[in-house]
């Protein structure tokens, strides 16, 4: 796959999430918006329903106020009495404008116009007879020789409209615009919900057609990344540093429970002169079948990896040195029962040291040096099982260095720095 082909998908997951977050960012105004609307709408019909009440509360004052202004002949009441017609008449043109007075944005519907302007209700025309009325009782502004009579029909009027006409009509006007207002609002809220589906519905294809592949591909990157961090490229074995860390940890969690363990350090027997007669190459194809010799040769439990150029560590738990030794020499025979690439020409050996992995050296002990490779990441210091580990390394170390000046291809065992004769091969 090229470079090109691997940019492809992020290219696409790129693009996909830009596009879901730009689809979400709108969704989340559309429904910022439907909201406001949606408390503009009930504040506007609070208040159109506010307003059409109190036309209802000012006729049955208009209608007091007139028998006490005409019947009692209270003076005192023409003020309020046109006071209330005024009211009332405002209050009237701001519901069939809509134009913003009293608050009141919305016209009339097609249903409330009906009520307003069609007979027989015709609340527009009866409201402005009634307004008139008032007017003419209060005012008295018509010729001497009529202005006791109009007066006596307008009070009539009043009386009749406030009693049984107008009280009735404002009262349906007030149920019309109560029954708009839950309509409108209900519209708004199902279309509210309809995007809050939608966003909802974006946000989960985001999760399963965006992130999950986008986390996927982190997790697959973020994997492939701490194996180039802790594994030998060449052989797949733990690296130096991944080998002290694991075994470390694992040397501590041992001893606490007081069970034993030991370490073996494998080195592969002249591995400078094949590399010199055959080619780097030749040394490669040698590290990496041991290294899957190794890899197969191990048991549930068991630490390896490669820890210089051709030095290779294993950590046996649970194994004291008998143990430890039985199972190095079956290592030892594998190798030489598995010529390089299956060449029977290419005959190989290696040496391995053993040492119980031990109590904690004392305090400022230097770290393991291993043969050919040094402590270039450190042995494994830190205290506990990391000094302990450091410790057997050495020890390990210098058993490896017992068996390679015997001539190698066989076993050398550290007993807490008093060396066992070296096993011969067989």
């Amino acid at each position: 796959m090229t470079r090109a082909d691997h940019r492809l998908p992020t290219r696409r997951l790129t693009v996909a999430y830009v596009a879901a977050l730009a689809l979400i960012a709108l969704l989340s105004g559309a429904v910022h918006l439907l909201l406001d609307h949606v408390i503009a709408q009930q504040r506007d019909s609070g208040t159109i329903i506010n307003v059409a009440g109190r036309q209802r509360m000012l006729s049955q004052r208009i209608g007091l106020l007139a028998r006490d202004f005409y019947e009692d002949h209270d003076e005192q009441a023409r003020i309020p009495l046109l006071q209330a017609a005024a009211a009332m008449e405002r209050a009237h043109r701001a519901l069939l404008a809509g134009n913003g007075d009293l608050g009141i944005t919305h016209g009339l519907s097609d249903a409330a116009r009906a009520l307003y302007f069609s007979p027989p209700t015709d609340l527009d025309r009866r409201t402005r007879d009634l307004i008139l009325s008032v007017r003419i009782l209060a005012r008295g502004d018509e010729p001497p020789d009529t202005s006791a009579e109009l007066r006596a029909r307008s009070f009539a009027d009043i009386r009749t409209q406030t009693r049984d006409v107008i009280i009735p009509l404002l009262d349906e006007a007030v149920r019309q615009f109560e029954g708009e207002a839950a309509q409108r609002i209900d519209g708004l809220r199902r279309a509210q919900q309809g995007v809050l589906a939608i966003l909802l519905t974006t946000l989960l294809a985001e999760a399963l057609f965006i992130f999950r592949p986008l986390v996927g591909g982190l997790k697959l990157s973020a994997a492939r990344l701490y194996d180039m961090a802790t594994r030998d490229a060449l052989t797949g074995l733990p690296n130096r540093r991944h080998f002290l860390e694991v075994a470390g940890r694992e040397v501590r969690r041992r001893q606490g429970a007081g069970q034993p363990a030991a370490l073996l350090l494998i080195d592969i027997d002249h591995f400078r002169a094949l590399n010199e007669s055959l080619g780097p190459e030749a040394g490669d194809r040698a590290l990496d079948q041991f290294g899957r010799l190794l890899q197969g040769w191990l048991r549930q439990g068991e630490v390896a990896g490669r820890i210089g150029g051709r030095a290779f560590a294993v950590m046996l738990p649970d194994a004291d040195l008998m143990d430890a030794t039985a199972r190095a020499e079956g290592l030892r025979r594998a190798v030489g029962a598995a010529p390089i690439n299956g060449q029977a020409t290419l005959a190989w050996t290696v040496s391995i040291g053993i040492a119980r992995i031990s109590a904690p050296p004392a305090p400022g002990a230097p770290d393991a040096e291993v043969p050919g490779v040094g402590t270039g990441e450190g042995g494994g210091g830190g205290g506990g099982g990391g000094a302990d580990l450091a410790d057997a390394l050495r020890r390990a170390g210098q058993a490896l260095d017992a068996a390679k000046a015997a001539g190698g291809d066989r076993v050398q065992v550290d007993t807490d720095g008093a060396r066992s004769p070296p096993l011969q091969a067989s």
